[in-house]
């Protein structure tokens, strides 16, 4: 029985290393055909490191072939096997423009942008290779409304989107945070105009209330009323849109500080009884002062 087991081992063994010694002939001394047959052998394998090694050198050789199309497939589907996602994606997106009819064509499409989402790192870093995610993603998404993979392309477009939105709101929320009241507005805006979906859409304009307020309070004489309209136009939208907020109580506050002090300005500019652009912050604080004793 023992000596059986080792002449079946014994002949084993001598198989693999007659089949190890004649790919390695193959890959020293093969014609390009014949390396493209090995490398097929070992991509039905799933052994994609062999098989990139193999044909990454040789896969535009077969253009105008036959073996075209599958050259190009075995060469980009084995890279993003293997992780290697930002080449993975340049090459299924080459394969999917190559062979727009092959039965691949659509799965390519979906890998080359999964392979992008991928790579798309966190949301404070830099947002281009998220921005090129979302962009092909949705072309999956446009190409392929009832694709196989449509599910998983909306869920990933989700999850970038929600990167970039929160990018830009921290962005914005850092000039608030720094007290650049004015560039806030603008960012905070802004944010709002690109993205009007956007999940922190209610912080947004909360802070951007809160911004505006402490601009105009801060603003030269001449200035503050015209400030103090712009951050109560602000006050009524964000109360209107978000009328259960979680901010509601500091928003009313803000909105009756801006009633407030917006009409002590205008009292104190009417017993001063000059145009506003003749009044200086420091007459005008004077002046509101006396206006607070009086109340």
């Amino acid at each position: 029985m023992l000596e059986r087991a080792y002449k079946i081992l014994t002949i084993v063994a001598v198989i693999a290393l007659f089949t190890a010694c004649k790919s390695y002939n193959v890959l020293r001394d093969g014609t390009p055909e014949e390396k493209f047959e090995h490398a097929k052998t070992l991509f039905e394998k799933e052994e994609y490191v062999k098989v990139a090694k193999i044909m990454e050198p040789i896969y535009v050789r077969f253009r105008q072939t036959t073996n075209a199309e599958m050259a190009d497939w075995m060469v980009s589907y084995s890279f993003y096997r293997m992780g290697n996602y930002d080449l993975a994606s340049y090459l299924l997106n080459n394969f999917a423009r190559e062979y727009p009819s092959s039965p691949r064509a659509e799965e390519a499409v979906f890998l080359a942008a999964e392979s992008s989402y991928k790579i798309s790192p966190e949301y404070y870093l830099d947002p281009t290779h998220t921005e090129k995610a979302v962009t092909v993603l949705q072309r999956y998404i446009d190409t392929y409304p009832d694709g196989r993979f449509i599910e998983q392309a909306d869920k990933m477009v989700r999850e970038l989107n929600y990167k970039l939105e929160r990018k830009a709101y921290e962005i914005a929320y850092n000039y608030y945070r720094l007290e650049e009241y004015h560039a806030a507005i603008v960012a905070f805006s802004g944010v709002l105009d690109d993205m009007p979906s956007t999940s922190f859409r209610e912080k947004i304009m909360y802070y951007r209330l809160k911004s505006a307020y402490i601009y105009a309070r801060e603003s030269v004489a001449d200035k503050q009323l015209e400030r103090y309209t712009d951050a109560m136009t602000y006050a009524r939208l964000f109360s209107r849109t978000f009328p259960n907020s979680e901010f509601k109580e500091d928003v009313d506050k803000v909105t009756a500080l801006i009633e407030s002090e917006t009409a002590s300005v205008e009292k104190a500019m009417s017993n001063l009884g000059k145009d506003a652009s003749e009044v200086s912050k420091k007459e005008l604080k004077k002046e509101l002062k006396k206006e607070k004793k009086q109340k």
